[in-house]
């Protein structure tokens, strides 16, 4: 079994465990990938922090700005090489089905798709009430996906999508990557399930065994407390925030009547484990 698909990790120069970890990973599944060097703190001045971090719902950590710095180039990548990408942050676990389940996907030769998410973090997504492709050697069923609210751990992107977002981000202030990804309702996209890829950090989450733990060098913003300048600067990210999720909710309101609001299944058993 062959699978062309271009796999692209972004990883950090300096995380050399997380890319020891993929390396051990990818050889048990049987597939290849590239290193995209992520963007580093390091590298983000004061001028572009500034310029980037303050046009989203809340102010973006340097972190933040960093990771979604990181997509945009793994975008710009897909569209330079007008092919579909499987782009995975370097914490990604897969499932050991991934490379059977790619195969099929390039077999299937799906039309009129700018992503395909094969995560799956915590929360409920709104998806299509019955599939709209079934994968019947993997045993996979692809979902219509309306609307997602976190993770940007795994998804395939093609030349389309990545064209949108990058159409997306000449009109609109950056945001958490997984953030701007899913809000970008113009994009076509399809969930997997029993999805293929969680972060590290969920494993604990989906009763699996932990393989090895990183400290995260992008952060998650789940848990994290903005702060503001002056009571001014908060009403005008409280205005966007507002803005942000009454459009969630026009997109609820569209899509009610051929969606479902629901967890996404995960087969433990396919998982790897040292």
């Amino acid at each position: 079994m062959v699978v062309s698909v271009n796999i692209l990790i972004v990883n950090l120069k300096t995380s050399r465990d997380r890319l020891d970890f993929q390396k051990k990973q990818f050889e048990k599944l049987g597939l290849n990938f590239e290193v995209l060097e992520a963007f580093s703190v390091a590298n983000l001045s004061e001028e572009q922090y500034q310029k980037l971090g303050f046009g989203w719902q809340r102010p973006l950590r340097k972190v933040e700005v960093a990771c979604f710095l990181s997509h945009q180039k793994a975008w710009e990548e897909v569209l330079n090489r007008n092919q579909p990408c499987l782009i995975l942050e370097d914490d990604a676990v897969l499932a050991s089905n991934t490379k059977e389940i790619l195969n099929e996907i390039e077999q299937h030769q799906i039309q009129d798709v700018d992503l395909i998410n094969l995560e799956v973090r915590s929360r409920k997504k709104i998806i299509s009430r019955t599939p709209a492709f079934t994968l019947n050697q993997a045993q996979v069923e692809l979902y219509n996906l309306y609307q997602d609210r976190t993770g940007a751990a795994g998804y395939i992107l093609y030349p389309s999508g990545a064209k949108k977002l990058l159409n997306r981000l000449a009109r609109t202030a950056p945001a958490i990557a997984d953030g701007f990804i899913f809000s970008a309702y113009e994009l076509q996209c399809l969930q997997v399930e029993p999805a293929v890829i969680i972060q590290e950090d969920q494993l604990a989450a989906y009763g699996l065994i932990q393989q090895k733990s990183f400290d995260s060098t992008i952060g998650r913003s789940e848990n994290f407390k903005a702060e503001f300048n002056s009571f001014a600067e908060k009403i005008a990210f409280k205005k966007r925030r507002l803005v942000g999720q009454i459009a969630m909710a026009i997109r609820y309101f569209q899509v009610m009547g051929k969606a479902e609001k629901r967890l996404i299944k995960l087969n433990q058993e396919k998982f790897i484990r040292d």
